[in-house]
């Protein structure tokens, strides 16, 4: 056993069944092994795998550069005085960067320290389970901090790593590309199976996009609660360059055949997405229910409301693009804010399709204002912006500060979100009662086609039962997350035949389900008890749907809990209590309101990974990314 653990073909094998099964690292085929050889495993990696490298370590290779980089590392309190000698050296340069090595090390440096060069060699190849943990890190590190794959063939990083740890050294690219990466993410992506199997529900968030290249990619991410550490989860289950059109068929195709290959078909309770035609319809076609992506619907509402403020957008649209097109106004610029002793700052700009860049770019524009007008007066007075200009922009930030914050609210994946839909709507509808145009003409239009666009949009958001039952069930709602009571009450008493009547929410039998049966009465036995029991046996549920008529009712009649606690904790210490509510909360809470998670992480890698690498090594640490 001992001769078959130290082959180095283990490297790339689990021992699945001890003496007899084993599973590859790469493509998790498991093989057979006898006791005495291990040829099929050397066969598999030569016909299946030919480009891994069979090796039994990697030699760290040594150089003296360890000790260059550390000439200027000096520790003088554990040096000796430098004495010139008789060749017009000094004696004790040799040592020092031998000497702060040492010490950083934790040990007591002498004038006559062994150099690093010694110490390497005196190094012990690292053990490979070892070897093993820091190749994954490595990948890790690499794909999670969206760095190049090119890293690793990066001098200095090498030399850094060597200094940290000589007994280990750096694969190279092709090692990490065709043996670490893929190995790491088939590990990586086993252990998200397992645990998305284990989910109640899952919500989808999809997203289609075109690359700076007019590649076109298509993401797909998982929602779900884990119900170990109720937390809720987030995994891209299918991010790839999408070459057919994208037509609601075979968008529709797409989507079943990511669904059937992890096996959550039948868990799949909502889809989440923009509103592009395309895409809707090939949800209805694939009979999922939908759900418009709050982030995009409150962009739109916004993008829509701007046309009230078109000639002043406009102007400071020729603000920004001449300050992003002329280096002397910009350098103007930042010295007058220098002079105004004003942390200089650059301006942003508006970009449609970009949530919260409206807000952003009028934001930046009035902390800049003194500067910018300064600058202007010199640089370009004819595209100086007038007064009116400044007081539009500053109340038209008041309005549109409350769709900032909800949208950076809302666009979170780490917390419940869904039950927040309802209600930020009714924060940002009574935000709007609140303004105050002041009369201004312009301001008085944006104002208006705010309101007008909130109610064509969201209008009807609280006769959506997914959401109102995602609000009626988040303990920190309930009741208070309408804006009217007849909309609560319609979906509580629809909330509580769906609870009654959904038979994955108890395990009575079909058979025992039917509702509203009348009680038994107890048996006679002559006890003192009798008149008892016969009397309060009407008061006892015996159904599944009036249990869980109780529950819920019981649960309504709970305190609210605080805005900045987790309800997902509070359901972990009361679903007990509420078993039937518990189970059917998980899904509800667990849907996500926006479809920002498949955005955000691919819009980091691409930038960084796409012009480094080729395209499997792309698709794959982009797929390690997602997981």
């Amino acid at each position: 056993m001992s001769k078959r653990k130290s082959s180095p073909l283990w490297n790339h094998f689990e021992e699945v069944v001890p003496g007899k099964k084993a599973k590859c690292g790469y493509c998790s085929r498991v093989l057979a092994v006898s006791s005495s050889s291990i040829g099929s495993l050397s066969r598999h990696m030569k016909s299946v795998h030919p480009t891994v490298q069979i090796s039994s370590s990697r030699q760290p290779a040594i150089t003296p550069a360890a000790v260059e980089a550390f000439d200027g590392d000096i520790i003088a309190s554990a040096e000796p005085a430098a004495v010139p000698s008789s060749s017009g050296s000094v004696q004790g340069e040799d040592h020092r960067a031998d000497n702060a090595l040492f010490v950083r090390l934790g040990q007591r440096p002498t004038a006559a320290a062994p150099t690093m060069a010694d110490y390497v060699q005196s190094k012990k190849t690292l053990p490979r389970h070892r070897v093993q943990q820091l190749d994954e890190q490595l990948v890790r590190m690499i794909a999670k901090g969206y760095h190049a794959l090119r890293l690793v063939d990066e001098v200095e990083f090498r030399k850094f790593v060597e200094m940290l740890n000589p007994g280990y050294t750096l694969p190279t690219r092709k090692t990490l590309s065709e043996s670490l990466l893929p190995k790491v993410y088939n590990k990586v992506l086993e252990t998200v199976k397992k645990q998305i199997a284990k989910a109640a529900a899952v919500c989808i968030t999809t997203d289609a996009w075109t690359s700076c290249v007019h590649d076109g990619y298509i993401a797909v991410t998982a929602h779900f609660i884990d119900t170990e550490t109720h937390k809720v989860c987030t995994v891209m289950i299918g991010c790839l360059e999408f070459e057919e059109r994208h037509t609601s068929a075979n968008l529709k195709g797409f989507l079943e055949a990511k669904f059937q290959e992890w096996n959550i078909s039948q868990f799949v309770n909502v889809i989440v997405s923009d509103n592009a035609a395309n895409i809707l319809s090939a949800v209805r076609l694939g009979g999922w229910r939908s759900l418009p992506c709050y982030a995009h619907t409150l962009n739109l509402v916004v993008q829509g409301s701007l046309d009230a403020l078109s000639d002043t957008m406009d102007r400071v649209k020729g603000v920004i693009e001449y300050f992003h097109r002329s280096h002397p106004a910009k350098k103007k610029l930042v010295e007058i804010q220098e002079q105004m002793h004003i942390s200089p700052l650059k301006l942003k700009q508006d970009v449609t399709t970009r949530w919260n860049s409206t807000y952003d770019a009028l934001n930046r524009l009035l902390r800049m204002k003194e500067a910018l007008i300064a600058t202007l007066a010199i640089m370009r007075p004819d595209i100086n912006l007038p007064q009116d200009d400044w007081i539009v922009i500053e109340k038209a930030t008041e309005v549109l500060k409350p769709f900032y914050e909800v949208t950076t609210e809302i666009s979170g994946e780490q917390y419940v979100s869904a039950s927040k839909y309802i209600v930020l709507c009714k924060i940002i509808n009574r935000s709007l009662s609140k303004y105050s145009p002041d009369g201004h003409p312009k301001l008085e239009r944006l104002h208006n086609a705010l309101k007008q666009q909130m109610a064509q949009r969201f209008g009807d958001v609280e006769n959506k039962p997914l959401l109102c039952e995602a609000t009626i069930l988040d303990p920190r709602f309930k009741k208070s997350g309408f804006s009217d009571l007849r909309n609560f009450e319609k979906a509580v008493a629809a909330l509580k035949l769906r609870i009654g009547s959904d038979r994955t929410l108890t395990h009575v039998p079909v058979q025992e389900e039917a509702t509203q049966v009348p009680a038994p009465q107890p048996p006679k036995t002559g006890s003192i008890w009798d008149d008892f029991d016969e009397e309060i046996s009407a008061l006892v549920p015996q159904n599944p749907t009036a249990a869980g008529i109780v529950e819920f009712d019981k649960y309504l009649d709970e305190p609210l809990i605080k805005r900045s606690e987790n309800p997902l904790l509070w359901w972990s210490d009361r679903k007990g209590v509420y078993p039937r509510l518990y189970r059917y909360m998980l899904k509800r809470l667990n849907i996500a309101a926006t479809s920002t998670a498949c955005v955000v992480p691919i819009a980091r890698i691409f930038p960084v990974i796409r012009g480094s690498c080729d395209i499997d090594e792309f698709d794959l640490a982009l797929k390690l990314v997602s997981l």
